[in-house]
């Protein structure tokens, strides 16, 4: 079953995996994606996202350098073959105008074999950018390319912090967005809240809800949660205390923190009967947190698994 057919079923458990390219001093993509190969054979996932990675200048000094990676779709083209299962190619669609945009699409499409992708937008709606924006791009996708010989399936991004975010939701997916993934989350109480406006709002105007993957990522030092805020992950002040404190295994605090979050989040759904269905994306964040971030998945695919097996919000 092809990964736009999982998302689609409201039923199926929906697992990803996102991974950075390897840096291109780490050697040949080829290597890279045998260990990543070897490595996931571990769990059962159903894509591998992969992001693109920019340099973010309005978000002050970032505190983990930036480093020349390999490119993405050459990268997903590789584990699509090595790993046998489909890529997702992220692509922020506001630094370049809707022609280079296209003919970049049309490449992905000819040259890489990728059909998913996650449309990202801006990091401020503050700065006049030369592109189009995700609701633009994904309609143009969804009306022109995919109504001839294209066969797109486009994800979003969804930032549970963001005002009216339900209403963001709604309109891209009037547009064509059919998925969506949370920034990293070690926080449920706006998650919760954002399930439950968007399920709402749904409802109302008679839609069914897209599908929202939601985040999860280990860390294992201080660097790691001052990256994670640099990217504008809210981490509450008792959530970073538990974390820092050196009695603990901050890798093992963090997995317990995500339990918590995943557990919070699918009790909400239930008990308030939102409809919305929900999948899971783990990220390393870090590539030395690779194993970590396998452990995580493994930990937090079982508790997900088992909440689709048993609810009866999707009937």
């Amino acid at each position: 079953m092809r990964f736009r057919d999982k998302v689609r079923k409201a039923k199926r458990p929906v697992v990803v995996y996102e991974i950075l390219p390897p840096r291109e001093k780490d050697g040949t993509l080829d290597s890279y994606a045998e260990k990543i190969s070897s490595l996931l054979s571990q769990t059962h996932i159903d894509a591998i996202n992969i992001p693109e990675v920019h340099d973010e200048n309005e978000r002050g000094e970032r505190p983990v350098q930036n480093l020349e990676r390999a490119e993405a779709r050459e990268f997903g083209r590789l584990l699509q073959d090595n790993v046998g299962i489909e890529a997702i190619v992220n692509r922020v669609t506001v630094h370049e105008n809707l022609q280079t945009q296209t003919d970049w699409i049309k490449e992905t499409f000819y040259d890489y074999d990728i059909e998913n992708l996650i449309l990202v937008g801006g990091e401020s709606s503050k700065i006049k950018y030369d592109g189009p924006s995700v609701n633009s791009t994904s309609e143009y996708i969804t009306r022109d390319l995919n109504s001839g010989r294209f066969d797109f399936f486009c994800g979003g991004i969804a930032i549970p912090s963001r005002n009216v975010e339900s209403e963001k939701l709604l309109r891209k997916g009037s547009n064509g967005i059919e998925f969506f993934t949370t920034q990293v989350l070690y926080d449920s109480k706006k998650i919760k809240k954002m399930l439950k406006y968007y399920d709402e709002i749904c409802e109302k105007n008679k839609v069914m809800p897209r599908r929202i993957l939601l985040s999860f990522a280990p860390v294992s030092s201080k660097k790691n949660i001052d990256f994670l805020k640099w990217l504008g992950v809210e981490i509450p002040l008792q959530t970073e205390k538990r974390l820092s404190n050196q009695e603990l295994e901050m890798t093992d605090e963090s997995l317990k923190i995500a339990t918590e979050i995943l557990v919070d989040i699918l009790r909400h759904n239930e008990k308030e009967q939102i409809r919305v269905p929900v999948g899971l994306n783990v990220e390393h964040i870090m590539s030395y947190n690779f194993q970590y971030s396998i452990n995580m998945l493994q930990e937090l695919s079982k508790i997900y698994r088992e909440f689709c097996i048993k609810t009866s919000l999707y009937d």
